[in-house]
């Protein structure tokens, strides 16, 4: 399942050049992936008052082109990978305006309880196991 985020961009997250500085995209990948779970009724607080946590493993990105101040961009969300243990959520970024991509990304996760011991989702939480994966 693909879920489109739409954000505009602050000045304040440009960098001198006018561009939006590189360390903004991971905030933004967060904020979309924060709405994708939203939008499918996982949001991370309910999660967490299930003692699940979702701890981000790596992140890849691959600037394309650039957006500036006032840009508003389209975030395309989606899980590439989930098991259970492990999560890869994908995105893709592009200009509103232009429709030009702006970038590829991904970012990885596992799940594990309050003290950040791994868990397995199909053992311990079987209702958020089947919705992660009915979203593949």
């Amino acid at each position: 399942m693909n879920f489109i985020y739409e954000r505009k961009i602050n000045y304040y997250e440009t960098d001198r050049m006018g561009i939006v500085h590189h360390s903004n995209y991971i905030r933004f990948l967060e904020e979309a992936r924060c709405a994708f779970l939203d939008n499918v009724d996982m949001p991370y607080s309910l999660l967490e008052n299930n003692g699940i946590m979702i701890p981000v493993l790596g992140v890849q990105c691959d600037f394309k082109h650039h957006v500036t101040f006032n840009d508003t961009i389209f975030i395309d969300v989606s899980i590439k990978n989930f098991n259970g243990v492990r999560l890869t959520m994908q995105y893709n970024i592009k200009d509103k305006k232009t429709g030009e991509e702006v970038l590829i990304g991904e970012t990885k996760h596992c799940f594990t309880d309050k003290n950040l011991k791994p868990i397995n989702l199909k053992k311990h939480f079987c209702e958020f196991y089947e919705k992660f994966n009915s979203l593949l």
